[in-house]
């Protein structure tokens, strides 16, 4: 399997957790909203690693990687988005924790509501430009 066909098999794997987030929104299940809304971002980014051949490393937080991007020949609209979509990545990942396991310090699920509205447009435009730079990437290859 090539890097073309590893980052869309990543991406679709984004777009079902999103789908997961989605539901989870429909439901006001917000710790469950943060928790899909990392994995969204997570695969979506790896996605695009993976088409650019960086390697990286099996944990959750991969924005210091996700930055190698902008030394590789990158669409000047994407490069622009790189250090936000890190930025998204970052503060998802640090909720992340407290989204599955809050219930230990006393954290309920509606801690998480503002948030689950905050990210909701974030994460659904990140998911689209990497599935839109992928395609770009696949048709350039297949001209």
């Amino acid at each position: 399997m090539n890097n073309l066909e590893t980052a869309k098999g990543a991406l679709n794997r984004a777009k079902r957790w999103h789908q997961g987030a989605l539901r989870a929104f429909s439901d006001k299940r917000w710790d469950d909203v943060i928790y899909s809304y990392q994995m969204t971002i997570e695969q979506a980014l790896k996605a695009i690693l993976i088409l650019y051949g960086i390697e990286y490393p099996k944990k959750h937080d991969i924005s210091k990687e996700y930055k190698m991007l902008k030394e590789q020949e990158v669409p000047k609209w994407f490069l622009d988005k790189i250090d936000n979509q890190s930025k998204i990545l970052k503060e998802l990942t640090n909720n992340r924790g407290l989204s599955a396991y809050g219930y230990v310090d006393g954290i309920v699920k509606d801690d998480f509501k503002e948030a689950a509205k905050s990210f909701k447009k974030f994460v659904k435009e990140i998911l689209e430009d990497c599935e839109i730079l992928i395609n770009e990437f696949s048709t350039k290859n297949t001209e």
